[in-house]
């Protein structure tokens, strides 16, 4: 018998509400009417990477070291892009393979190297490439991919130059690889949990918000493969879950851009990219250029990911990982949608550097968009959304108002750019847990409760050192009546194999970078 956790990276209660109750979803509607589903409340800030994370440890991002997709090295003042090597604790699957359960993990982001324990067997999610080694162990490719014919970890296009039609059929497709990877495993490997993500929802949201008629498309044909999977002999149940919300985009402001205003952030000359700009050689003309002539894979294989960031972007901005930063005038940077460190160099005492802080947290805590809206819902310090080493921790965590988004690009205006983004990440996800051992009805939970509950509900022990709870409001049976089991802690500290430039290359292609 088999547990299937089915992931859906952004889905949102709000995009699957009318197909359930039109009839067009009746595998979602099976999972509402007969188990427990409510909002899944994700981290803080609400992004892929931890989120992935936080699920599968039942932990915050303080005692993972991961904030975001990129992290910020104070002592040479670079700027990172995090994989799997940067977390700092096993995985609940890691546990339940200390207790005799053969686990398998599908294309789940933050996976890339796979740096699971031996007996768990990994398909890495994005930015692994089929190209490369992206399975664990290395033998288990080869098995995949004759299992699954052209199995593919990311879109085969350019996806900001992809008609609606095109996005969607090649989502359909990576869609159906991962089911078809996920009942592969239970069924020639005698998985006993088997967790599938499907990543490319997302990617989807993000670009065709306007068009819901085919995001329904892709919901209809996942729901197509989650009523197999119900009604699949080896399933015992079903979790469904997603990192995050999605929210139409209200608002566009650059949180660099605005340091940059104010004196905080102070960049160089960007060079050539201004000539080449003025006589009309962009990046988004090279990609219309390559994708017309049907080179995708040839580009991105032949064409240096540093050869192609140095072509400038039509809209003027740059990614702040492209921008010459001036550190020794530089007082703040902000990467990502929410985190912002400072340069401790810049601040002559501890004090000024608590005084400069404070005045930051006042000036966004009080930023209106030209509408007068809030720009931010809060502004927190680290140790107030945190807990653990805080290792590599930001010093100021922006929590952007629902329908604001805060790319970390400078160049253009602080407010009212247009990206290839119409929508963008919100803090409650979907959650959904079906049959034997669950109950039934509305129940609301965080994401840092997955872990915990999954491994009680399978008998196993709950590290001691995580932060979600075994929900047993959710739970029926000998699960609900059993004590919770604690176990050892799973932190460890990270380190190993990384993945290089791929994570980066991937988040340009993505849109997470300019």
């Amino acid at each position: 018998m088999t547990v299937y956790v089915v992931g859906l990276d952004g889905a949102d209660w709000s995009l699957l509400r009318d197909g359930i109750d039109a009839g067009d979803f009746p595998g979602l509607a099976r999972i509402v009417d007969e188990g427990v589903t409510g909002n899944l409340e994700s981290t803080l800030p609400p992004i892929t990477f931890p989120a992935w994370k936080c699920y599968s440890t039942g932990k915050n991002p303080g005692k993972l070291g991961v904030y975001e997709w990129f992290g910020f090295d104070r002592e040479s003042r670079s700027i990172t892009t995090n994989d799997s090597s940067n977390f700092r604790s096993r995985e609940y699957w890691d546990v339940l393979s200390d207790e005799g359960v053969t686990p398998a993990v599908v294309n789940m982001p933050t996976t890339h190297p796979p740096k699971t324990d031996d007996g768990v067997l990994t398909v890495a999610g994005s930015p692994a490439s089929e190209h490369g080694e992206f399975t664990k162990p290395n033998s288990l490719k080869s098995e995949l991919l004759d299992a699954v014919p052209e199995y593919r970890t990311k879109p085969d296009l350019v996806l900001d130059e992809a008609t609606p039609e095109e996005l969607i059929s090649e989502a359909k497709t990576l869609a159906d690889q991962r089911f078809d990877a996920a009942e592969w495993f239970a069924d020639e490997k005698g998985c006993g949990l088997v967790h599938l993500t499907v990543f490319v929802t997302d990617t989807v949201q993000h670009r065709l918000w306007d068009r819901p008629e085919k995001i329904r498309e892709l919901y209809e044909r996942i729901d197509r493969r989650l009523t197999a999977l119900l009604d699949r002999e080896d399933t015992e149940a079903v979790f469904l879950m997603s990192d995050h919300g999605f929210a139409e985009i209200d608002e566009t402001f650059l949180v660099n851009q605005w340091l940059a205003d104010r004196g905080d952030l102070v960049v160089g000359d960007a060079g050539g990219r201004n000539a080449l700009a003025t006589v009309g050689i962009t990046r988004e003309r090279l990609k219309r250029t390559v994708a017309r002539l049907g080179l995708v894979n040839l580009a991105q294989a032949l064409i240096p990911e540093s050869m192609q960031r140095f072509f400038p972007s039509e809209s003027g901005r740059v990614a702040i990982q492209d921008a010459p930063v001036d550190w020794a005038e530089t007082k703040a940077i902000s990467l990502g949608r929410g985190p912002i460190y400072l340069n401790d160099a810049a601040f002559e005492s501890d004090a000024a550097r608590a005084s400069y802080r404070k005045s930051l947290t006042e000036a966004l805590s009080s930023l209106e968009t030209p509408n007068g809206d809030p720009v931010a819902a809060a502004v927190h310090e680290p140790d107030e959304i945190y807990s653990g080493e805080l290792h590599r921790a930001p010093d100021l965590v922006v929590e952007y108002a629902t329908g604001v988004d805060a790319p970390e690009a400078i160049g253009g205006r602080v407010f009212g750019e247009r990206t290839e983004w119409l929508a963008t990440h919100r803090r409650q996800g979907v959650f959904g847990a079906w049959g034997d051992g669950f109950g039934s009805g509305r129940f609301d939970c965080s994401l840092y409760d997955l872990a915990p509950t999954i491994l009680h509900w399978f008998g196993a022990p709950v590290p001691a050192d995580v932060d979600g709870e075994v929900q047993r409001a959710i739970l029926v049976g000998e699960p609900q009546q059993r004590g919770v089991e604690e176990g050892p802690e799973t932190a460890t500290t990270g380190g190993g194999e990384t993945a290089g430039g791929e994570v980066e290359e991937t988040l340009r292609d993505l849109g997470y970078i300019d």
